[in-house]
């Protein structure tokens, strides 16, 4: 079960459920009920509530309050901007070697004129 269709799930409201001021955020009311209910159920949340956290941490959620937790594009109604959520390692393999691949080119520029600059000192 997706941690969407959960916050969902109208009979799980005593334990998860979105939040009554926001659309994009939802908190864990019963913390002991959702690691004995809902984690055994979905692996892919982690075996206990510290791993369910870093999982979301993982999607680019962030915490709100103590046991709350939001992100811009998991919103109430509007299941299609799901898509849009991307887990920050799949955001670093695609963007991050673009960025080393820029740092290189400029550590690899500074080092030519460094060394440009060494053969003009020594004028051979």
């Amino acid at each position: 079960m997706e941690l969407y269709e959960i916050v969902n799930d109208h009979s799980l409201d005593a334990i998860i459920s979105w939040t009554n001021n926001s659309n994009n955020s939802f908190i864990v009311w019963d913390v002991p009920r959702f690691c004995t209910k809902i984690l055994p159920k979905s692996v892919e949340f982690g075996r206990n509530f510290s791993e369910f956290v870093s999982e979301l941490r993982h999607h680019g959620f962030q915490r709100i309050g103590w046991f709350e937790f939001g992100h811009n594009n998991f919103v109430r109604s509007r299941p299609w901007l799901l898509k849009r959520m991307v887990p920050s390692k799949a955001w670093d393999d695609k963007f991050g070697a673009k960025l080393k691949a820029k740092r290189d080119k400029a550590k690899a520029k500074k080092a030519r004129a460094k060394v440009v600059r060494l053969l003009e000192n020594l004028q051979i």
